[in-house]
């Protein structure tokens, strides 16, 4: 597919060039700093890469960015949630952004694009509910908000998926090409958390759910690596298991 990778200069975005490029796509890297990303990738991969300046919050600047390279998909890495549920971030207006310009395009080139978005964990359901895991742990909320503007969008204009991870940590301090995660696949699934291990906590009046999903929190962490093979890998085909759902993930050795 030919890409369009919005926030190409963050920790994840970096990985995902060299996993997406990896992995036969073609990448347009839509960036504030051609500099910044140039200095950032091993030499053989910014080579590959078409290089878009622009801002994030910018709708009308990434439809652009679609139209004039043609792109079949659209992966949004820019922007970081407010951790404290009173906090804010400019997250969710590039999320709107993004998805305005996806929508938007999409109607022009006739097609769906096919669009990733990073969110968080706590944007998944508490198992056999609902309920967004932030209802018991109420960090990083902005994630349910931009989720559930996806799932407003109408069916068949923007193919969409959410990754949410917990926390991602570097495997390796610097980004290497070709990109080959050392921790293997990730284990993924539609709305809810995987292998999330049961617990007699979670009976607990009041807190009961709050603790059961802070004992399996740590359990959750994955790599960098891993998140952005995950997206290039599933990019590979346009019929993809996690269209229209959030996607949990869990590194199967933990």
């Amino acid at each position: 597919m030919k890409v369009l990778l919005i926030g190409a200069t963050g920790n994840v975005g970096l990985r995902l060039c060299s996993a997406l490029l990896t992995h036969g796509h073609t990448v347009v890297a839509y960036v504030r700093s051609t500099s910044k990303l140039e200095s950032a990738l091993p030499r053989d991969a910014f080579t590959q890469l078409t290089v878009v300046n622009g801002d994030a919050m910018d709708a009308s600047a990434i439809k652009s960015a679609i139209l004039d390279h043609s792109c079949d998909a659209v992966v949004n890495a820019s922007g970081l949630a407010a951790l404290a549920p009173w906090g804010s971030s400019t997250l969710p207006a590039i999320v709107s952004a993004v998805l305005k310009a996806a929508r938007e395009a999409s109607e022009i080139q006739k097609r769906p694009l096919r669009v990733w978005i990073l969110g968080g964990m706590t944007a998944l359901h508490y198992p056999g509910t609902q309920k967004p895991l932030a209802s018991y742990l109420p960090i990083f909320r902005e994630h349910v908000g931009n989720l559930a503007l996806l799932k407003s969008i109408p069916s068949g204009t923007v193919e969409w998926s959410m990754l949410c991870p917990m926390t991602m940590v570097p495997e390796t301090e610097n980004v290497s090409f070709p990109l080959k995660s050392s921790r293997g696949k990730l284990v993924a699934s539609r709305d809810i958390p995987p292998n999330f291990n049961n617990s007699v906590l979670k009976y607990i009046p009041l807190i009961g759910g709050t603790l059961h999903l802070m004992t399996n929190a740590s359990r959750y962490e994955t790599s960098l690596e891993q998140n952005a093979e995950l997206i290039a890998e599933d990019l590979e085909t346009r019929d993809s298991k996690f269209i229209g759902a959030a996607v949990g993930i869990i590194d199967p050795a933990r």
